[in-house]
């Protein structure tokens, strides 16, 4: 007895002839005979009663047809579970991350949705939020992180942070002390600031100009090793989402809070807008959606 043998019962026994299960099954009216007959055989009881108008079940073949129903069925979800999960696990997706302030919380994030997804390959690339649009727009990447959206009628978004930037400045450097930092304090000092590619180096700037000066950038880069470095040095002072700068190294770095005024550094996920996505795009993005949604309520339980 196979799975097939349940099968053709079960449809003879629910169209109560040989000839429409015969038709609805997609083989020969004797194949579906042979079948019922065989399995009549191995059970050793007669499971219909034949005549020349329908085809009725005994009582034994009532109490099989409840057993042989109850299987087939759960081996047909099965078969539909199993090829539905199969289909959208699996698969590629192309994702743009901003190298300097989006690796410490997308890290948690891919490593998790990995766990859940193994089969599904991720392939990151670092940019700067302008070309991660760029990309997005052009079809290299299937989505990226950026500080700021893009032009809504081109591309959706799901925003999932807000971050104030802090200076961060080297612990030989006199306003390491200041308990906070008003824009317009930091005229004199050199800037150690995101490359071009980045919406943070137009944003700072046009920050700093808003106060009544432009800043003296001497160095631009996308690598927060590098900037970091330069700032402990004490070559420049740079800035970075608050978040970020919990891991610095405090002993040759202090962070201190940028107010007047306070930049704050947002963070969204975006892809095409009205662009056909992959299985595998979308379960990411669902699954980003619904991460970042349960991270929200956990830090709102823990601050009430």
């Amino acid at each position: 007895m196979d799975i097939r043998h349940l099968e053709y019962f079960v449809e003879v026994a629910r169209q109560k002839s040989f000839s429409k299960a015969a038709l609805i099954s997609h083989v020969s009216q004797s194949a579906i005979s042979k079948m019922i007959k065989d399995l009549e055989t191995e059970l050793g009881t007669s499971l219909f009663n034949r005549n020349s108008k329908y085809v009725q079940l005994t009582d034994t073949g009532v109490i099989f047809f409840e057993q042989a129903q109850q299987v087939v069925d759960m081996f047909q979800n099965l078969t539909t579970e199993f090829e539905t999960k199969v289909k959208m696990e699996k698969g590629k997706i192309s994702i743009g991350l901003l190298p300097i302030t989006s690796s410490t919380i997308f890290a948690e994030l891919l490593g998790e949705f990995k766990k859940k997804y193994p089969l599904i390959e991720i392939n990151l690339a670092e940019y700067g939020s302008k070309k991660v649009a760029q990309a997005i727009n052009d079809g290299t990447l299937d989505a990226g992180v950026v500080c700021i959206v893009p032009d809504h009628q081109y591309y959706d978004s799901l925003s999932f942070s807000q971050d104030p930037l802090f200076v961060i400045i080297s612990a030989q450097n006199p306003l390491s002390q200041f308990p906070a930092i008003e824009l317009a304090s930091l005229t004199n000092e050199s800037f150690v600031l995101y490359s071009k590619d980045f919406s943070l180096h137009d944003e700072i700037i046009n920050q700093c100009r808003s106060v009544g000066f432009s800043p003296n950038v001497i160095f631009e880069t996308s690598q927060l090793e590098l900037m970091t470095q330069m700032v402990a040095a004490n070559l420049g002072i740079a800035f970075l989402p608050s978040a970020v700068c919990k891991e610095l190294d405090t002993e040759r770095i202090v962070s201190v809070p940028l107010t007047e005024p306070q930049i704050i550094h947002s963070m969204s996920i975006i892809w095409k807008r009205g662009r056909s996505m992959s299985h595998a795009a979308r379960l990411w993005l669902d699954f980003a959606e619904n991460y970042f949604t349960a991270a929200e309520q956990s830090h709102k339980s823990l601050r009430t």
